[in-house]
C-alpha cells in the first residue's frame, strides 16, 4: 500500500486515492515510487522489449494506429513514429487547466506508470516525479477530448515532458491513451462536491431556524420509515446542528407541514449522498485501473487488446452525482426565496425593516442566487449520451464517454455550489435575527451565525444588503468545512478548531 511519510506520497500503481490526488494537486505534497512500482515499471517495460525483438504484431507497438492499424513498423521506424503521433494529436486550443488540474493528471499518469500496465521505461516515471517535486507548470488545453482517452490535453504536456527524450516503441501510443485529465479533474470535483453536501446541511439548519421550520422530518421515525443510508445521514448532520434549538420546543415550528423545499431536506439531501458514495466508488476503482490499449500484462508476459480508454464508468457516475446536485441547489434557491418573502416567511418583505425609500432588500440577491442555480442547473446535463459522428477512424472509433467534459463540469457546478450555499447562509443568518430567535438557535447552528456575523453586519432598514464576498473568502480560507467551526474565526481570542 501507498504511505504518507513526510509529507510525500508513495505512488504505487494500486493503491491512489482520491484524498491522496487532492493533497497532491492542491497543496503542492511531493511524491515518490517505492521500489515496487519501479520493479512494475520495469517488467512491464520488459514484457514490450520481448515482444519488440519477437516482431509480434501490437497495435501502436510495432503497427501503426487508428484507421492505418495494418501498416507494419520497421524498427528503425519507431522512434519518428513516435514523435510523428504526438504531433497528430496535438490540437489543443481554448481554456487552459488550472495549475491543480494539471498536476492531478500527473499524478494519475504517474500512478499508471507505476502498475508497470504502460510498459514505459523507468526515465519517463523520473520526469513525471521531478515535474511533480519542482511544481514545474505546463499550459494544458481543456478542449480536444472525446473521453476516450484525453489524448490532445496529454499530448500538451507530452511534448513539453520529455522534450529531450526519444520516446522507444510503445511509448507514444501509451501516453496518449491517457485518461489524466478526466480523472484528476473528476477526483477533485467529487472531493468538493462532498464537502458542498456535508456543509449544505449546516446552512440548511440555519436556514430552518430562520424560517422556523417543522424539525419532524428529521424524526427518527421519518428516517426509519425510509432506510436509505443517504437520508439517515442527512437528518443525522441536520439534527446535530439543531441540537437545542427553539424549533423543537413548543410553539418553535409556525407550520405542520412546511414547503417541500424545507420539509424534503433530508431526501435531497440524502439521494445526493447515496449517488456520491456511487460516485465515489466508481472513481475509486478508475484511479488504479488501466485506461490503455493495448495493456500490459506482466503476468501473462503479452499486450493484450482492449478498449481500456472507453471512461464510461466514469462519465455515468459524475453524471448521476451532478443530476443528484440539482434538486439541492433548486432547493436552496427556494429556500432562499421563500426567507425573503414575506408571505411564506411571515417577515418584513425582502428580510428589511422598512424605510423611507421603500428598497427591495434581499430580493436583488435572491434573483442573484437563481442565476447562479440555473447555470448550475444547466451544467448536470448528462453527457453520456453524446456521440458527434460514428464515422471517425474508417468507423471504428464509433462510440464515445465525453468524460472529461463530464468532469469538467462537475467541477464547474461544484463552484457554482459553494456560492449558492454562501448566498443561503447570509440570508439565513438574516431571517434569524429578524425573526429575534438569534439567542435561541441550536448549539452549532449558534457558532455558524456567529461566524457569519462576525463578518457581515445585520442588514437594517437603511443599510445596504452586505456584500457576501467577505463571507466567502472565509468560506475559502476554512475550504468550506462549516462542521469545524467552534466560533468565529476572526474574534480576538478565537481559534478554529478541528
Amino acid at each position: 500500500m501507498g504511505n504518507e511519510v513526510n509529507s510525500k506520497v508513495d505512488i504505487d500503481g494500486q493503491s491512489l486515492s482520491i484524498q491522496r490526488v487532492v493533497t497532491i494537486a492542491r497543496e503542492g505534497t511531493t511524491v515518490g515510487l517505492p521500489p515496487v512500482a519501479w520493479e512494475q515499471i520495469r517488467s512491464g517495460r520488459g514484457v514490450i522489449e520481448r515482444i519488440v525483438s519477437r516482431g509480434d504484431l501490437v497495435y501502436g507497438v510495432t503497427s501503426s494506429v487508428g484507421a492505418k492499424t495494418g501498416v507494419l513498423l520497421t524498427p528503425e521506424n519507431y522512434t519518428e513514429f513516435n514523435r510523428r503521433l504526438l504531433e497528430t494529436h496535438n490540437f489543443g486550443h481554448g481554456p487552459t487547466a488550472s495549475h491543480e488540474v494539471v498536476r492531478s493528471m500527473l499524478v494519475i499518469l504517474l500512478n499508471s506508470m507505476a502498475s508497470g500496465r504502460l510498459g514505459v521505461r523507468p526515465i519517463l516515471a523520473e520526469k513525471i516525479v521531478d515535474a511533480l517535486n519542482s511544481d514545474r507548470h505546463f499550459t494544458v488545453h481543456l478542449w480536444g477530448s472525446t473521453g476516450e482517452s484525453d489524448m490532445s490535453p496529454v499530448v500538451d504536456i507530452v511534448l513539453d515532458l520529455y522534450d529531450d527524450v526519444q520516446l522507444a516503441a510503445g511509448e507514444a501510443i501509451a501516453l496518449i491513451n491517457s485518461s489524466a485529465l478526466s480523472i484528476g479533474s473528476a477526483a477533485l470535483a467529487v472531493h468538493d462536491i462532498e464537502k458542498v453536501l456535508r456543509n449544505g446541511c449546516v446552512v440548511a439548519a440555519l436556514s430552518m431556524e430562520g424560517f422556523a421550520a417543522n424539525p419532524s422530518i428529521l424524526s427518527n421515525a421519518a428516517v426509519k420509515s425510509r432506510p436509505f443510508d443517504g437520508l439517515a445521514l442527512a437528518a443525522r448532520l441536520i439534527k446535530s446542528e439543531l441540537e437545542g434549538s427553539y424549533v423543537y420546543k413548543e410553539n418553535g415550528p409556525r407550520h405542520l407541514q412546511d414547503p417541500l423545499c424545507f420539509r424534503s431536506l433530508p431526501i435531497t439531501y440524502g439521494n445526493a449522498f447515496d449517488v456520491l458514495d456511487f460516485a465515489k466508488k466508481q472513481i475509486g476503482i478508475e484511479l488504479n485501473a488501466s485506461q490503455n490499449n493495448p495493456v500490459v500484462s506482466i503476468e501473462d508476459d503479452a499486450m493484450v487488446s482492449v478498449a481500456n480508454f472507453d471512461m464510461l464508468s466514469l462519465s455515468m457516475a459524475l453524471d448521476a452525482l451532478r443530476l443528484s446536485l440539482a434538486p439541492v441547489v433548486t432547493g436552496s434557491t427556494e429556500r432562499l426565496a421563500k426567507l425573503v418573502d414575506s408571505y411564506w416567511s411571515g417577515l418584513s418583505v425582502g428580510l428589511i425593516d422598512a424605510d423611507e425609500l421603500g428598497l427591495p432588500g434581499f430580493n436583488g440577491l435572491a434573483q442573484v442566487h437563481k442565476s447562479l442555480t440555473s447555470e448550475a442547473r444547466l451544467l448536470a446535463a448528462p453527457t453520456v449520451n453524446e456521440l458527434a459522428s460514428s464515422s471517425h477512424s474508417n468507423g471504428n472509433l464509433d462510440r464515445v464517454s465525453m468524460a472529461s467534459l463530464s468532469a469538467r463540469r462537475s467541477m464547474e457546478m461544484a463552484t457554482l455550489s459553494k456560492s449558492i450555499l454562501a448566498f443561503e447562509l447570509l440570508v439565513a443568518a438574516q431571517a434569524v435575527e429578524m425573526r429575534k430567535v438569534q439567542t435561541m438557535l441550536g448549539a452549532n447552528t449558534t457558532r455558524i451565525f456567529r461566524f457569519v456575523r462576525n463578518l457581515l453586519p445585520f442588514a437594517g432598514g437603511n443599510q445596504r444588503v452586505p456584500h457576501p464576498a467577505p463571507l466567502m473568502d472565509a468560506l475559502e480560507e476554512i475550504d468550506y468545512e462549516l462542521q469545524r467551526i467552534s466560533c468565529p474565526l476572526r474574534e480576538t481570542g478565537c481559534s478554529e478548531t478541528v
